[in-house]
Protein backbone atom coordinates (compact mmCIF):
# COMPACT_ATOMS: atom_id res chain seq x y z
CA UNK A 1 0.00 0.00 0.00
CA UNK A 2 1.51 3.77 -0.80
CA UNK A 3 1.99 5.76 1.62
CA UNK A 4 -0.05 9.11 0.96
CA UNK A 5 2.14 11.06 3.03
CA UNK A 6 5.04 10.00 1.17
CA UNK A 7 3.58 10.45 -2.23
CA UNK A 8 2.49 13.98 -0.95
CA UNK A 9 5.97 14.93 0.54
CA UNK A 10 7.71 13.91 -3.23
CA UNK A 11 5.56 15.94 -4.51
CA UNK A 12 6.31 18.76 -2.84
CA UNK A 13 10.22 17.91 -3.18
CA UNK A 14 9.89 17.65 -6.92
CA UNK A 15 7.88 20.80 -7.50
CA UNK A 16 9.65 22.72 -5.39
CA UNK A 17 12.75 22.12 -6.99
CA UNK A 18 11.66 23.09 -10.23
CA UNK A 19 10.76 26.00 -9.01
CA UNK A 20 13.59 27.07 -7.08
CA UNK A 21 15.69 26.11 -10.60
CA UNK A 22 13.24 28.66 -11.93
CA UNK A 23 13.55 31.28 -9.71
CA UNK A 24 17.11 31.94 -9.35
CA UNK A 25 17.68 33.35 -12.94
CA UNK A 26 16.37 36.42 -11.19
CA UNK A 27 17.58 36.08 -7.57
CA UNK A 28 20.31 39.27 -6.59
CA UNK A 29 23.73 38.38 -5.71
CA UNK A 30 26.27 36.91 -7.02
CA UNK A 31 26.34 33.50 -9.28
CA UNK A 32 29.41 31.05 -9.18
CA UNK A 33 32.21 32.35 -11.22
CA UNK A 34 30.95 35.69 -10.54
CA UNK A 35 32.90 36.79 -7.30
CA UNK A 36 35.04 39.62 -9.09
CA UNK A 37 31.90 41.83 -10.07
CA UNK A 38 31.80 43.59 -6.56
CA UNK A 39 28.90 45.69 -7.40
CA UNK A 40 26.61 43.35 -6.84
CA UNK A 41 27.58 42.31 -3.41
CA UNK A 42 25.63 44.09 -0.54
CA UNK A 43 27.77 46.78 1.40
CA UNK A 44 30.70 45.86 -0.21
CA UNK A 45 33.85 46.28 1.84
CA UNK A 46 37.46 45.56 -0.14
CA UNK A 47 38.80 43.93 3.67
CA UNK A 48 35.89 41.91 4.40
CA UNK A 49 35.63 38.26 2.86
CA UNK A 50 32.23 37.14 0.90
CA UNK A 51 31.22 33.89 0.57
CA UNK A 52 28.51 32.64 -1.09
CA UNK A 53 25.30 30.85 0.76
CA UNK A 54 24.67 27.98 -1.27
CA UNK A 55 21.97 27.53 -4.31
CA UNK A 56 20.47 31.26 -2.50
CA UNK A 57 23.72 32.58 -5.01
CA UNK A 58 24.04 35.36 -2.42
CA UNK A 59 26.99 36.91 -1.48
CA UNK A 60 27.03 37.12 2.47
CA UNK A 61 29.98 38.37 4.52
CA UNK A 62 31.69 35.69 6.15
CA UNK A 63 31.06 37.31 9.24
CA UNK A 64 27.39 38.39 9.79
CA UNK A 65 25.11 39.76 12.56
CA UNK A 66 22.71 38.29 14.90
CA UNK A 67 20.03 39.92 17.10
CA UNK A 68 20.73 38.86 20.18
CA UNK A 69 22.77 42.08 22.61
CA UNK A 70 20.49 44.73 21.74
CA UNK A 71 19.58 47.26 24.50
CA UNK A 72 17.34 49.69 22.40
CA UNK A 73 16.61 51.26 19.04
CA UNK A 74 19.50 53.72 19.42
CA UNK A 75 22.04 50.91 19.96
CA UNK A 76 20.95 49.10 17.43
CA UNK A 77 21.18 52.09 15.14
CA UNK A 78 24.76 52.58 16.12
CA UNK A 79 25.50 48.99 15.55
CA UNK A 80 23.89 48.34 12.22
CA UNK A 81 25.48 51.44 10.97
CA UNK A 82 29.04 50.33 12.08
CA UNK A 83 28.03 46.78 10.44
CA UNK A 84 27.34 48.09 6.91
CA UNK A 85 30.73 50.47 6.72
CA UNK A 86 32.74 47.43 7.84
CA UNK A 87 30.88 45.55 4.61
CA UNK A 88 28.81 42.99 6.97
CA UNK A 89 25.38 42.18 4.82
CA UNK A 90 23.42 39.69 6.60
CA UNK A 91 21.50 40.27 9.97
CA UNK A 92 19.55 37.19 11.13
CA UNK A 93 16.88 37.82 14.33
CA UNK A 94 15.13 34.93 16.42
CA UNK A 95 12.81 36.04 18.75
CA UNK A 96 10.20 38.92 17.69
CA UNK A 97 11.02 41.40 19.85
CA UNK A 98 14.41 41.07 17.78
CA UNK A 99 12.90 41.48 14.47
CA UNK A 100 10.82 44.61 15.74
CA UNK A 101 13.83 46.11 17.13
CA UNK A 102 16.08 45.69 14.17
CA UNK A 103 12.83 46.39 11.90
CA UNK A 104 13.03 49.72 13.66
CA UNK A 105 16.44 50.68 13.99
CA UNK A 106 16.58 50.10 9.99
CA UNK A 107 14.17 52.76 9.60
CA UNK A 108 16.36 55.01 11.50
CA UNK A 109 19.36 54.45 10.42
CA UNK A 110 21.81 56.86 7.88
CA UNK A 111 23.22 53.73 6.01
CA UNK A 112 21.86 50.72 7.09
CA UNK A 113 18.31 50.64 5.65
CA UNK A 114 16.31 47.22 5.59
CA UNK A 115 17.76 47.70 1.35
CA UNK A 116 21.05 47.02 2.64
CA UNK A 117 20.95 43.71 4.20
CA UNK A 118 19.90 40.04 3.52
CA UNK A 119 17.41 39.32 6.10
CA UNK A 120 16.98 35.91 7.77
CA UNK A 121 14.30 35.34 10.28
CA UNK A 122 12.11 33.03 12.69
CA UNK A 123 8.72 32.95 13.02
CA UNK A 124 9.06 33.13 16.69
CA UNK A 125 7.20 32.00 19.64
CA UNK A 126 6.67 29.16 17.21
CA UNK A 127 9.39 25.84 17.66
CA UNK A 128 9.23 23.10 15.29
CA UNK A 129 10.32 20.16 17.31
CA UNK A 130 8.07 17.42 18.00
CA UNK A 131 7.42 18.91 21.93
CA UNK A 132 4.92 21.50 20.37
CA UNK A 133 4.24 20.29 16.98
CA UNK A 134 0.26 19.67 18.01
CA UNK A 135 0.30 23.33 18.55
CA UNK A 136 1.82 24.41 15.41
CA UNK A 137 -0.70 24.97 11.94
CA UNK A 138 -0.37 26.23 8.54
CA UNK A 139 -1.99 29.24 9.39
CA UNK A 140 0.25 30.28 12.44
CA UNK A 141 3.28 29.90 10.56
CA UNK A 142 2.09 32.01 7.84
CA UNK A 143 0.55 34.99 10.22
CA UNK A 144 4.12 34.71 11.75
CA UNK A 145 6.02 36.03 8.42
CA UNK A 146 3.55 37.85 7.78
CA UNK A 147 4.36 39.71 11.20
CA UNK A 148 7.99 39.83 10.71
CA UNK A 149 7.23 41.58 7.50
CA UNK A 150 5.69 44.48 9.74
CA UNK A 151 8.37 44.49 11.75
CA UNK A 152 10.87 45.41 9.16
CA UNK A 153 8.55 47.36 7.56
CA UNK A 154 9.08 45.23 3.97
CA UNK A 155 7.18 43.18 1.26
CA UNK A 156 9.70 40.35 1.46
CA UNK A 157 12.54 38.84 3.56
CA UNK A 158 14.89 37.01 1.99
CA UNK A 159 15.12 33.83 4.67
CA UNK A 160 12.65 32.75 6.64
CA UNK A 161 14.31 29.86 8.87
CA UNK A 162 11.92 28.57 11.49
CA UNK A 163 13.88 27.60 14.76
CA UNK A 164 14.03 23.96 16.25
CA UNK A 165 15.62 23.79 19.96
CA UNK A 166 15.99 26.91 22.40
CA UNK A 167 15.85 26.76 26.04
CA UNK A 168 12.94 28.28 27.89
CA UNK A 169 9.73 27.95 29.48
CA UNK A 170 7.51 24.89 29.08
CA UNK A 171 10.64 22.90 27.19
CA UNK A 172 10.38 19.75 29.42
CA UNK A 173 12.44 16.93 27.39
CA UNK A 174 15.85 17.21 25.92
CA UNK A 175 15.00 14.44 23.76
CA UNK A 176 11.40 15.53 22.47
CA UNK A 177 13.10 19.54 22.21
CA UNK A 178 15.99 18.33 19.84
CA UNK A 179 13.87 16.22 17.23
CA UNK A 180 11.97 17.88 14.03
CA UNK A 181 9.43 15.44 12.50
CA UNK A 182 8.34 14.76 9.15
CA UNK A 183 5.01 15.87 9.34
CA UNK A 184 6.34 19.68 10.72
CA UNK A 185 8.79 19.50 7.76
CA UNK A 186 6.12 18.72 5.59
CA UNK A 187 4.09 21.92 7.02
CA UNK A 188 6.76 23.74 6.62
CA UNK A 189 7.34 23.44 2.92
CA UNK A 190 4.34 23.83 2.25
CA UNK A 191 4.16 27.41 4.02
CA UNK A 192 7.34 28.57 2.20
CA UNK A 193 5.85 27.29 -0.74
CA UNK A 194 2.83 29.75 -0.79
CA UNK A 195 4.67 32.64 0.76
CA UNK A 196 7.49 32.19 -1.85
CA UNK A 197 4.38 32.26 -4.20
CA UNK A 198 2.81 35.57 -2.98
CA UNK A 199 6.23 37.32 -2.75
CA UNK A 200 7.00 37.47 0.94
CA UNK A 201 9.82 35.15 1.10
CA UNK A 202 12.64 33.92 -0.96
CA UNK A 203 14.55 31.64 0.69
CA UNK A 204 14.24 28.35 3.37
CA UNK A 205 16.35 27.85 5.93
CA UNK A 206 16.39 25.61 9.40
CA UNK A 207 18.19 26.27 12.80
CA UNK A 208 18.27 23.63 15.26
CA UNK A 209 20.65 21.87 17.77
CA UNK A 210 20.31 18.69 16.75
CA UNK A 211 22.42 17.16 13.48
CA UNK A 212 20.24 14.51 12.94
CA UNK A 213 17.39 17.58 11.89
CA UNK A 214 19.50 19.00 9.18
CA UNK A 215 20.44 15.38 7.91
CA UNK A 216 17.03 14.52 7.13
CA UNK A 217 16.77 17.79 5.30
CA UNK A 218 19.70 17.58 3.50
CA UNK A 219 18.40 13.92 2.23
CA UNK A 220 14.84 14.59 1.88
CA UNK A 221 14.11 18.22 1.30
CA UNK A 222 15.41 19.80 -1.73
CA UNK A 223 13.02 23.16 -0.66
CA UNK A 224 16.31 24.01 1.96
CA UNK A 225 19.06 25.95 0.81
CA UNK A 226 20.38 26.79 4.39
CA UNK A 227 21.13 24.87 7.45
CA UNK A 228 21.53 27.10 10.91
CA UNK A 229 23.76 25.34 13.90
CA UNK A 230 26.54 26.32 16.27
CA UNK A 231 30.22 26.20 15.05
CA UNK A 232 32.79 26.85 17.31
CA UNK A 233 35.92 27.90 16.98
CA UNK A 234 37.22 24.16 18.13
CA UNK A 235 34.81 22.45 16.04
CA UNK A 236 36.29 19.73 13.73
CA UNK A 237 34.80 17.79 10.54
CA UNK A 238 33.45 14.44 11.59
CA UNK A 239 35.27 12.18 9.13
CA UNK A 240 33.82 10.10 6.64
CA UNK A 241 30.21 11.44 7.31
CA UNK A 242 30.27 14.89 8.02
CA UNK A 243 27.43 17.35 8.26
CA UNK A 244 30.07 20.06 5.90
CA UNK A 245 30.43 17.44 3.49
CA UNK A 246 26.37 16.42 3.01
CA UNK A 247 25.60 20.48 2.94
CA UNK A 248 28.01 21.25 0.17
CA UNK A 249 26.68 17.80 -1.96
CA UNK A 250 23.38 19.51 -1.45
CA UNK A 251 24.46 23.01 -2.12
CA UNK A 252 23.22 24.28 0.94
CA UNK A 253 24.91 27.25 2.67
CA UNK A 254 25.74 26.93 6.19
CA UNK A 255 26.05 29.54 9.08
CA UNK A 256 27.93 29.11 12.60
CA UNK A 257 26.17 30.18 15.28
CA UNK A 258 27.60 30.59 19.17
CA UNK A 259 31.30 30.32 17.95
CA UNK A 260 32.73 32.07 21.43
CA UNK A 261 30.38 29.31 23.04
CA UNK A 262 27.55 31.66 24.12
CA UNK A 263 30.61 33.58 25.72
CA UNK A 264 32.38 31.09 28.19
CA UNK A 265 35.81 30.94 25.69
CA UNK A 266 36.42 34.53 27.84
CA UNK A 267 35.43 32.81 30.99
CA UNK A 268 32.10 35.09 31.45
CA UNK A 269 28.84 34.42 30.95
CA UNK A 270 26.78 35.96 28.10
CA UNK A 271 25.51 38.72 31.04
CA UNK A 272 28.69 39.56 32.28
CA UNK A 273 30.61 40.54 28.63
CA UNK A 274 28.10 43.95 27.88
CA UNK A 275 30.51 46.17 25.91
CA UNK A 276 33.58 44.47 27.06
CA UNK A 277 36.24 43.97 24.27
CA UNK A 278 38.05 41.07 24.10
CA UNK A 279 40.92 41.15 21.99
CA UNK A 280 41.21 37.61 21.27
CA UNK A 281 37.96 37.53 19.56
CA UNK A 282 39.52 38.37 16.09
CA UNK A 283 41.76 35.58 16.30
CA UNK A 284 38.79 32.55 16.94
CA UNK A 285 37.03 34.17 14.33
CA UNK A 286 39.71 34.04 11.69
CA UNK A 287 40.44 30.27 13.09
CA UNK A 288 36.40 29.18 12.39
CA UNK A 289 37.00 30.95 8.74
CA UNK A 290 39.85 28.55 7.73
CA UNK A 291 36.38 26.22 6.77
CA UNK A 292 35.67 27.50 3.33
CA UNK A 293 32.11 25.54 3.33
CA UNK A 294 31.01 27.60 6.25
CA UNK A 295 29.57 30.68 4.15
CA UNK A 296 29.05 33.02 7.56
CA UNK A 297 29.65 32.86 11.51
CA UNK A 298 27.64 35.07 13.78
CA UNK A 299 29.14 36.46 16.71
CA UNK A 300 27.49 38.06 19.56
CA UNK A 301 27.67 41.36 19.66
CA UNK A 302 26.20 44.25 22.11
CA UNK A 303 28.61 47.37 20.91
CA UNK A 304 30.23 48.48 17.70
CA UNK A 305 33.50 48.06 19.32
CA UNK A 306 33.07 44.44 19.22
CA UNK A 307 31.86 44.81 15.78
CA UNK A 308 35.37 46.12 14.81
CA UNK A 309 37.26 43.23 16.95
CA UNK A 310 35.16 40.25 14.86
CA UNK A 311 35.74 41.75 11.59
CA UNK A 312 39.58 41.50 12.23
CA UNK A 313 39.35 37.68 11.66
CA UNK A 314 38.40 38.11 7.98
CA UNK A 315 40.45 40.97 7.39
CA UNK A 316 43.29 38.92 8.75
CA UNK A 317 42.14 35.76 7.60
CA UNK A 318 44.58 34.84 5.29
CA UNK A 319 47.53 36.18 7.51
CA UNK A 320 49.74 33.45 9.24
CA UNK A 321 49.12 32.90 13.00
CA UNK A 322 51.47 34.04 15.30
CA UNK A 323 52.29 32.58 18.72
CA UNK A 324 50.24 35.57 20.10
CA UNK A 325 47.17 33.83 18.51
CA UNK A 326 48.24 30.44 18.88
CA UNK A 327 48.48 31.01 22.99
CA UNK A 328 44.75 33.21 22.87
CA UNK A 329 43.61 29.72 21.22
CA UNK A 330 44.72 27.95 24.50
CA UNK A 331 43.36 30.07 26.66
CA UNK A 332 40.29 30.20 25.34
CA UNK A 333 39.67 26.02 24.79
CA UNK A 334 41.08 25.77 28.21
CA UNK A 335 38.10 28.64 29.16
CA UNK A 336 35.20 26.51 26.98
CA UNK A 337 35.78 23.44 29.01
CA UNK A 338 36.11 24.81 32.40
CA UNK A 339 33.13 27.60 31.98
CA UNK A 340 30.57 25.69 30.29
CA UNK A 341 27.42 25.94 32.55
CA UNK A 342 24.94 23.02 32.60
CA UNK A 343 22.43 24.28 30.30
CA UNK A 344 24.73 25.07 27.81
CA UNK A 345 26.53 21.23 27.98
CA UNK A 346 25.07 20.78 24.57
CA UNK A 347 27.26 22.44 22.66
CA UNK A 348 30.05 19.30 23.01
CA UNK A 349 27.97 17.68 20.71
CA UNK A 350 28.77 20.72 18.27
CA UNK A 351 32.90 19.92 18.67
CA UNK A 352 32.72 18.03 15.69
CA UNK A 353 30.17 18.17 12.57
Amino acid sequence: MTDPTLNRRRFLQTTSAAALATSLASVPGLAQGEETDTSRILNYNPKMGYRRLGKTEFMVSEVSLGGHGGSGVEDRVAVLDKAAELGLNYVDNNIDGECDLYGEAMSRCSVAKRDRWFIGFASWPEKITTEYEDQLTAEGMMTNIEARLRSYKTDMLDMWRPVGATWGEGQTSIATMLMVSDRTLDMVTQVFEKAREQGKVRFLGVSAHNPKVFRRVLEAYPQFSVIIFPYLFLTQEFGGDSLLAAAQAKDVGVIGLKPFGAGTVFAQRPSQIQGRVDERAHVLVKEMLQEPRVSAVIPGVNVPEQLEENVRGSYERDVPPTDEDRQALRECTESFFANLPPHYEWLHAWRHV
